[in-house]
C-alpha cells in the first residue's frame, strides 16, 4: 500500500485533486486504478516525506479487534451474499455495514482497493487478522481454490459462534465467584475500618477490660486504619505484576496457567472450556480438508492456554513422527479418558471429524451446566467461610459486651 498525489479530469470535465492510499508502488498501477471511471489523469505521483508522514500520521489509530459476534455476523453475511451471486467487493462493502466500528469500514474500503488491485480475497485478508482470525484465513484459502468460499465462509460463521459460546460461558462461570469474593473481601475492609473502631471506642470510655481475640480485632483494624492504602495498593501492584506475567512471559504464563488449573474450580471450569473448544476447532479444520499436522499446528497457535499450547505442540511431534492421534493425545497425559477413547473410535472408524464435534458438544453442555449451578457450587464454602470469619468478628466483640453487662448486672 502506498500513498499517491493526484490531480484528475472527471468525465463531466470537472478537476478535482487529492491523496489516495492504494495497494501500488508504482504510479502507472495508480493511473491506471484511478482512470477505471473514464477520468483522465492530469498528475499522478508520490508525495514527499514530509507529506507521507503526515498522511501516516493522520491515519494511524489504535487497530480495534471485532468481537467474535460480530466476525461471525460478518461472515454469514458474507456468505448469503456470496451464494446469491454478488460480487466479492460489493459483498465486503455491504457486510461492512453491520459493524459498529468506523475502523473496521476504512479496512474493508481498503481491501476493496487491494481486489481491485489484482489482489485476492485471502492475501488481501490475511493483512487484516483483527477481522479474520487464523482458522477463517485457512478457510477462506480453501474455498477460494473449491470453489465453495460461501459454503466455507457459513461454516467459519458458525465456528465462531460456537467459540463465542464457549468463552462467554467461560467467563460467566468465573464472574461469580470472583464478584462473591470481592464482595467478601469490601465488607471485611468496611467492618475493620469503620465498625469496630466505634465499637472500640465505646469500650475505652467505658474501661472494660478486653479478651484476646477483641485485642486481636483491634489490632487488625488498626492494620487497616494505618495502611488501608498501602493495602489495596499492594493488591492493584501484585495484579498488575501478575498480569504482565502472564502477557509478557511464557515462563510467568505457563506458572499462572498451571497454578489456575489445578485448583478445584477454575480447573473444573478452564479444562470442561478447553476441551470443548480444543474439540471444536480440529472438527472445523478437518472437515475443511486440512490435514491432521497443519490443524494441529493451526491449533496450537490458537490456544492462548500454554498448559494446552505445550500440549498439543507435544502432539505435533508425536503424529509427525507416525505415531496415532488417540495415542498422541493419551501421552500427552492431560486428555481425560473419555476424549481418548472417542478419538480412537474415531481414527478407526474414519469418523474422526463427527467424534470430535460430538466430544465439543459435549463439553459444551458440561459447560453451559457448570455455569447454570455454578452458584450452588461455590455458595455453601462461601456461607461457610463468611460465616467464620463474621463470627469471629462479632465473638470478638461481643465478649467484652457481655463482660459490660455482667458488671453492671453485680
Amino acid at each position: 500500500m502506498g500513498y499517491f498525489r493526484f490531480k484528475l479530469l472527471s468525465p463531466s470535465g470537472r478537476v478535482f485533486s487529492g491523496f489516495i492510499k492504494l495497494p501500488y508502488q508504482d504510479e502507472m498501477s495508480a493511473i491506471s486504478h484511478l482512470e477505471r471511471d473514464g477520468s483522465t489523469a492530469i498528475h499522478v505521483g508520490k508525495p514527499g516525506m514530509f507529506y507521507s508522514f503526515l498522511l501516516h500520521l493522520a491515519s494511524f489509530s489504535l487497530q480495534q479487534k471485532m468481537s467474535r459476534s460480530d466476525q461471525a455476523e460478518f461472515l454469514s453475511n458474507m456468505s448469503l451474499m456470496l451464494r446469491s451471486g454478488v460480487p466479492i467487493s460489493s459483498a465486503l462493502k455491504e457486510s461492512s455495514a453491520t459493524s459498529s466500528l468506523p475502523e473496521i469500514s476504512k479496512d474493508i474500503d481498503d481491501m476493496i482497493i487491494s481486489i481491485q488491485g489484482g489482489l485476492t480475497f485471502s492475501e488481501t485478508a490475511s493483512k487484516y487478522s483483527h477481522i479474520f482470525p487464523n482458522a477463517i484465513l485457512h478457510l477462506i484459502r480453501i474455498g477460494e481454490e473449491t470453489g465453495q468460499l460461501d459454503e466455507m465462509l457459513k461454516k467459519g460463521a458458525g465456528h465462531l459462534k460456537r467459540v463465542d459460546g464457549i468463552v462467554s460461558d467461560t467467563k460467566q462461570a468465573l464472574l461469580y465467584p470472583s464478584f462473591v469474593f470481592f464482595m467478601l473481601g469490601a465488607g471485611l475492609i468496611f467492618w475493620f475500618y469503620f465498625v469496630v473502631p466505634k465499637i472500640v471506642t465505646l469500650f475505652v470510655e467505658m474501661n472494660v477490660s478486653l479478651p484476646g481475640l477483641t485485642v486481636f480485632l483491634i489490632w487488625l483494624s488498626e492494620v487497616f486504619q494505618n495502611y488501608l492504602f498501602h493495602i489495596l495498593s499492594g493488591i492493584a501492584v501484585t495484579i498488575m505484576i501478575l498480569s504482565y506475567l502472564y502477557k509478557g512471559s511464557l515462563g510467568g504464563r505457563k506458572i499462572i496457567d498451571s497454578v489456575l488449573i489445578n485448583l478445584p474450580l477454575s480447573g473444573t471450569i478452564i479444562r470442561a472450556s478447553s476441551l470443548a473448544f480444543i474439540t471444536e476447532y480440529l472438527s472445523l479444520l478437518l472437515s475443511s480438508g486440512i490435514d491432521i499436522l497443519q490443524s494441529l499446528r493451526i491449533l496450537k497457535e490458537s490456544i492462548s492456554n500454554s498448559i494446552y499450547k505445550e500440549s498439543l505442540d507435544n502432539i505435533l511431534g508425536s503424529v509427525s513422527r507416525g505415531e496415532g492421534i488417540a495415542g498422541s493425545f493419551k501421552n500427552a497425559q492431560l486428555f481425560p479418558p473419555f476424549v481418548i477413547r472417542m478419538i480412537g473410535i474415531g481414527e478407526m472408524s474414519g469418523t474422526l471429524t463427527e467424534q470430535l464435534a460430538y466430544i465439543a458438544e459435549e463439553y459444551k453442555s458440561k459447560l453451559s451446566i457448570l455455569v447454570s449451578t455454578i452458584g450452588k457450587i461455590i455458595e455453601p464454602a462461601v456461607l461457610i467461610i463468611a460465616g467464620i470469619l463474621f463470627a469471629i468478628i462479632i465473638g470478638g466483640l461481643l465478649l467484652p459486651i457481655y463482660d459490660l453487662v455482667s458488671q453492671i448486672s453485680k
